[in-house]
């Protein structure tokens, strides 16, 4: 009789043994309910599988998956409600879309998730849900996500302040008042040819140069390509460092070069810059330096001086907006270095010039313009889309099991 309660006993426990694990990993049971809605422990470990399929790299992917599909029982349950269905073609265009903007072929994602054993069923609810939620959002926030003029400009000038590269210009400036037009220019031509020779451009600097910049080894400063006019641009722009420009003429004379550093900043984009600036010729003056100098003090936001221009010499004037690419290579070297409402003395030789940047205007091409646009549009909408959701979790019930 002992013998048979012992062995009862055994068998109890056994069958305990077995039956409670299975009933503990059943893939099927609920893990969490959302407003009544299951996710399963399937579902959870087929969104594993499919995030691992599409790259996921954060440290819990069990986490992630979680709040996936919570997030999209609560996106599916809002679209239900105000009657959002999937088109007929709707997901295999997703799909298709979201393959392409990966870098993907069309069948590329499929094939991903179900080499990591995700089933089809999984792989589909995952992008239907994310076609219905986008159009969910577009119909509920179309109109206040559209972009204003100022949205537009504000994000036209922020991508246009991204410059692909920035140059590090030196100069030597040769004056023609110094030995006469035709002289200077075969004098610029050797000067250049022997400074790719392997001549000190710092000596050259400091014996030849009769600009300001002379006492600074003849740099110019930091200058973004799209604010240099396009003769001196197609001169000094894919030079490498260290290698001399051909002399570049300018009204008073002729620029020399030399490409001190480059650094690259950020992808390029196509801009256009247009100026506006005031010029006081001041060359034929007494003492031309001191006057400018006393002029610069008392400039006004870019007014070029109290007296009219037309008390200055005959470059004297308020211009543009123009394009850099209409201003002389020497102002617009100037210009490219000062900040809006800024001001520089520009000598050459006899030339004494005071120069002030009013303002610059940066555009870019329609093409580039409808990106900048839609960008817009979709950093609004995504926005609208996170509080949207955020709204709905707050509302909502949800229960683990």
């Amino acid at each position: 009789m002992g013998r048979l309660v012992n062995w009862l006993i055994v068998a109890a426990l056994a069958a305990f043994a077995l039956g409670s694990p299975a009933r503990a990993q059943n893939p099927y049971s609920a893990a969490y309910t959302v407003n009544g809605a299951i996710i399963s422990n399937y579902d959870i470990s087929q969104r594993v599988k499919l995030l691992r399929a599409l790259g996921f790299r954060g440290p819990n992917p069990q986490k992630a998956a979680v709040e996936q599909l919570i997030g999209d029982r609560l996106k599916m349950s809002a679209a239900r409600d105000i009657g959002i269905n999937l088109a007929a073609g709707a997901l295999e265009r997703g799909i298709e879309s979201a393959a392409k903007n990966a870098g993907l072929s069309a069948d590329a994602p499929w094939g991903k998730a179900r080499a990591q054993g995700v089933s089809r069923e999984a792989f589909e609810e995952f992008y239907k849900t994310q076609i219905i939620w986008r159009e969910l959002v577009q119909a509920k926030f179309r109109q206040i996500a559209d972009p204003t003029s100022v949205d537009i400009d504000n994000a036209i000038n922020a991508a246009a302040a991204v410059t692909q590269e920035t140059i590090l210009l030196a100069e030597i400036a040769l004056p023609f008042a110094e030995r006469g037009e035709a002289a200077t220019l075969a004098f610029a031509e050797r000067l250049s040819n022997d400074l790719n020779k392997g001549a000190s451009f710092e000596e050259a600097v400091k014996r030849f140069s009769r600009s300001p910049t002379a006492a600074n080894g003849g740099r110019i400063g930091w200058l973004a390509p799209e604010r240099l006019p396009a003769p001196i641009a197609a001169q000094v722009l894919g030079l490498p460092s260290g290698q001399v420009s051909k002399p570049v003429r300018v009204p008073t004379g002729v620029l020399i070069l030399k490409v001190v550093a480059t650094k690259v900043l950020s992808s390029p984009l196509k801009k256009q810059v247009s100026v506006r600036y005031a010029v006081l010729d001041l060359s034929a003056r007494p003492d031309p330096l001191a006057e400018a100098k006393r002029l610069q003090r008392r400039l006004d936001e870019c007014s070029p001086a109290t007296s009219n221009a037309a008390d200055y010499g005959g470059s004297s004037g308020l211009f543009g907006p123009v394009s850099v690419n209409e201003v002389p290579a020497d102002i617009a070297i100037s210009l490219a270095r000062l900040m809006p409402g800024r001001s520089e003395i520009l000598v050459n030789g006899d030339s004494v010039q005071l120069v002030q940047l009013c303002n610059r205007t940066t555009d870019l091409d329609e093409a580039v313009k409808a990106q900048v646009t839609n960008g817009v549009f979709g950093q609004k909408l995504g926005k609208l889309a996170e509080g949207y959701l955020l709204e709905l979790r707050r509302a909502a019930v949800i229960e683990k099991r």
